[in-house]
Formats: structure tokens, C-alpha cells, sequence
């Protein structure tokens, strides 16, 4: 009696993996880590619209409440972003403006180099440059999510 052959796999197919999308927010943990406030860190990014402005910082201390409120009033304000900031202050920014929800690498990508780039200051940067650009951070706090 023979056994089954074990069916092979054509060798001329090329297997691809496709990597898994990366989500990114800012990590108050990661902004410990790195022996920053994350408290001061964005209540340095509110607008004035923002009611929290009139409290004494000592009176701060959710950082998360400090994102919902600038996401309920960053819209009042022209120039929360702006082409001349740096790469990694649109992002801030634009996680700041979605209440730091884990955003996809391509989303923020697509931030950068269709809403923010201008002839003036064109931002040239690919996934991998950008990816690169989140996972080397070491002001923002900058970190991929784990689903």
C-alpha cells in the first residue's frame, strides 16, 4: 500500500505576506517612559476656545479629558495646524484633533502628504519614512497599538 502524496505548492507562485496595518496614538505611558508631562505636553496644544484655560495648571490632571476638549474645540481655531509646523507637530496635532484614537499609518500618511503638503513646503516622505519617522520618536509619545 502507498501513502498519499502530499500535494506540493506550484514553486513558480510567489507567496506575498501582506503586513498588518499599523494604528498609532500618543502613549501617555510612553510619554513617562520618557520622563515627559503629558499633562503640559497638551495643554500646551489648546486653543483658546478651550475652557480649561482658565484653570491654574496644578488643576490639571487627565490628560485625556486635556484631548477630548482640544477634538471639541480645535475647530474654533485657525492655524490648530499649519503646513510650516514640523512632521511630527501635524501628527501630534492630528491625533490631538481625533481624541487620540489609533489612527492607521496610511491615514496619517495620507494627512501629511495630501492635506499638509503645498507646493511651498511639499512633504515627500513614504509609509516606511513615516513609520520610521512615529517608531524613533522620542518627544510625542508616539506608539504603535496592538489590536
Amino acid at each position: 500500500m502507498t501513502s498519499p502524496k502530499a500535494q506540493t505548492d506550484n514553486p513558480e507562485e510567489e507567496i506575498v505576506e501582506v503586513p498588518e496595518p499599523l494604528l498609532f496614538n500618543i502613549s501617555f505611558a510612553r510619554l513617562a517612559e520618557l520622563k515627559r508631562s503629558a499633562i503640559m505636553l497638551v495643554a500646551a496644544r489648546r486653543v483658546p476656545t478651550c475652557p480649561s484655560l482658565d484653570l491654574p495648571d496644578s488643576e490639571l490632571t487627565d490628560p485625556q479629558k486635556l484631548v477630548n476638549e482640544i477634538a471639541d474645540h480645535f475647530e474654533d481655531s485657525d492655524g490648530f495646524i499649519t503646513s510650516e509646523m514640523t512632521i511630527q507637530e501635524i501628527l501630534f496635532r492630528t491625533l490631538l484633533s481625533r481624541r487620540n484614537a489609533p489612527t492607521l499609518l496610511s491615514d496619517l500618511h495620507y494627512e501629511l502628504t495630501e492635506r499638509w503638503s503645498t507646493p511651498v513646503r511639499p512633504i515627500n516622505l513614504t509609509e516606511v519614512g513615516l513609520r520610521i519617522v512615529l517608531q524613533s520618536d522620542n518627544y510625542y509619545g508616539f506608539a504603535t497599538v496592538d489590536k
